[in-house]
């Protein structure tokens, strides 16, 4: 089990890489906030549902209804958690939008994010003004994405969200916030997956634009702005008050259906904090997983290198499987030769390719069409028990039908010799009457297949 910390400790600097000064000198604000529930937050915050399993460990959602802006609402504040209100923050939490989550463009919606209000200011369409001084930095959700050469801003594919700011500052509108969303080829999420998401905001020198706003998603830049200014000449006293956990969708819009977003990890500190935390084995986000034992095998062997190269500490068990990373599993795991024949035109220039070919040559595949392999179509249940007949050469052994819904499948006596060699178990366990041939096969539940395939 890993290690976990609570909100009364200072340890955060623990996650950070080793720098030439000691702990003492570099302090944190707070980590872990989920670990101890919500009541971190002030004392009237509502809506945070506990999680049991967030990306590693409890964390917490946010629910809006049909209907309804509000999913959340929730303050900490550096005061009064025994803090001097600081110029700069560094925050990273982990993010989840529900597979179903779905926005109708052009709506959007806020994610936690810091802020220094003043009554109602910097918040509600209410700009900062010099006898009223705010600011906000606070995150947001959405599918209208910018695009050059376009008039307005289109709305983005469903299945996947963008984030960026919403930040009340000096030069934003005067009827609502600034919105900058991120560089959508870094920070389009997809539905259903967690995301590291990292913010900075440093305030400006009084009266300059030199202020700070800059974000990362799986440590990977994603936003850079140094020219904003916050404070005006005479507001040096005006500091960062608070980190913001409202959560809430539109503006004016209501939200369509039941949208969830999940969160864990959340973070302040005076440094950037990273996505690195204290985990079992090679990947953080197989803990908890029944599959573990069996993706940890799949990286002593040298069969998986993880899905996030070049960081390669996340496996992704519940991303789906296409036919290209099949190929890659199957070559590396039986250590497939060297093909001398270029069997289909569909992959080159992939990086699979020669995985691809060691796998033809092999006579594990014969392709989707003439001289095709289609290597970015997912693998299902069926497909694979082919696959893996074939790579391991297994003979009918005379287990005779095991499942009922596969009857009427191509891949029944595939399947049954699979069932028979003890490679699967079904998938309606404790009964295990079924197999499932037209689920699509995660990369958690490959890996045990795999596992009782080739391992000892």
């Amino acid at each position: 089990m890993r290690a976990r910390w609570h909100l009364a400790l200072t340890v955060l600097a623990l996650l950070i890489p080793a720098l030439p000064v000691s702990a003492a000198e570099r302090p944190a604000y707070a980590n872990e906030f989920f670990e101890s529930g919500v009541d971190v937050f002030n004392p009237t915050a509502w809506g945070m549902k506990e999680l049991a399993v967030g990306h590693e460990g409890a964390g917490l959602k946010s629910v809006m209804q049909p209907g309804a802006h509000w999913g959340s609402s929730g303050w900490w504040y550096f005061g009064s958690n025994g803090y001097d209100e600081p110029d700069e923050l560094y925050w990273r939490y982990w993010l989840r939008f529900d597979d179903n989550f779905y926005i109708q463009s052009p709506a959007r919606g806020k994610l936690p994010g810091p802020a220094t209000l003043n009554g109602a200011g910097c918040k509600g369409g209410v700009p900062t003004t010099h006898d009223r001084p705010c600011l906000s930095a606070r995150m947001l959700f959405s599918r209208t994405y910018p695009s050059a050469g376009q008039p307005g801003y289109p709305g983005g594919p469903d299945g996947k969200t963008l984030i960026g700011f919403y930040a009340y500052h000096l030069d934003a509108p005067p009827t609502r916030g600034d919105i900058w969303t991120w560089d959508p080829s870094v920070a389009t999420l997809d539905n259903g997956q967690w995301y590291c998401v990292e913010g900075r905001i440093k305030l400006n020198t009084p009266g300059l634009h030199d202020g700070i706003l800059q974000g990362w998603v799986d440590g990977a830049p994603a936003f850079d702005r140094s020219d904003i200014a916050f404070r005006f000449s005479d507001q040096g006293d005006m500091h960062i008050k608070s980190f913001w956990f409202d959560v809430y969708y539109g503006g004016s819009e209501t939200s369509p259906r039941t949208n969830e977003i999940q969160f864990d990890s959340l973070a302040l500190s005076n440094q950037k904090i990273g996505c690195e935390e204290y985990y079992n084995g090679s990947f953080f986000d197989d803990d908890y997983n029944i599959f573990e034992s069996d993706i940890e095998w799949m990286a002593a062997n040298g069969i998986t290198n993880g899905c996030n190269p070049p960081t390669d500490n996340m496996y992704c068990p519940d991303k789906s499987v296409t036919r290209q990373v099949m190929a890659a599993y199957l070559a590396r795991a039986l250590n497939l030769p060297p093909s001398p024949v270029d069997y289909f035109d569909d992959d080159n220039g992939n990086i699979f390719e020669a995985d691809i070919n060691r796998m033809a040559h092999a006579g594990i595949t014969n392709g989707c069409g003439p001289r095709r392999f289609c290597p970015s179509r997912t693998v299902d249940r069926g497909q694979m028990a082919a696959f893996l007949v074939r790579a391991l050469g297994l003979a009918d052994n005379g287990g005779g039908n095991l499942f009922v819904d596969d009857d009427n499948s191509i891949f029944e006596n595939d399947i049954d010799k699979l069932g028979t060699a003890g490679i699967t178990r079904g998938c309606n366990p404790p009964a295990n009457t079924k197999y499932c041939p037209s689920q699509v096969v995660n990369r958690g539940a490959m890996a045990a297949f795999l596992h009782r395939a080739l391992g000892s």
